[in-house]
């Protein structure tokens, strides 16, 4: 990884300019493992969530957040105990805020990481990285390998 931050953007353009996914995360040995949503099998997140936008898929159980059915009461994100549920403004196409009619206030809404769930080929983060230096695993399975390769 140089840090380019091509996967950033790539996140964003496949999510309307909205990213759901920052290159952060703690470095283990030589690796950057990236902060972005475990999807975990007992997610914390989903519970109380006052609408149920955040729920796990029927085909490939990925939990994603419904955008329209969200209220951005930020549950979902004060209750993830990896800090991987952001509070955003939405923003429009053209990259401007998105303001309740009302108040005029900006729209705020959670996101996090959905695999591109919706996107043939994978995630876009993946497929934007130059370097091959991004990829998407299961964490425990890459430890099991890396500890059955030291054997």
């Amino acid at each position: 990884c140089v840090r380019c931050d091509d996967c950033v953007r790539a996140c964003a353009s496949t999510h309307g300019g909205n990213p759901r996914f920052l290159r952060h995360g703690k470095t283990f040995d030589h690796w950057m493992v990236a902060n972005a949503c475990m999807h975990c099998v007992d997610p914390v997140c989903m519970i109380g969530c006052p609408t149920g936008a955040i729920h796990r898929t029927i085909e490939g159980g990925i939990v994603v957040i419904n955008d329209d059915t969200c209220i951005g009461c930020a549950t979902c994100a004060n209750s993830c105990p990896y800090d991987n549920i952001r509070m955003v403004e939405i923003r429009d196409g053209r990259g401007n805020p998105v303001r309740d009619p009302e108040s005029q206030n900006p729209i705020v809404k959670a996101t996090k990481c959905d695999l591109c769930a919706t996107q043939l080929g994978g995630p876009a983060c993946v497929r934007a990285c130059p370097h091959d230096a991004l990829m998407r695993t299961d964490f425990h399975a890459a430890m099991a390998q890396i500890g059955s390769s030291s054997k």
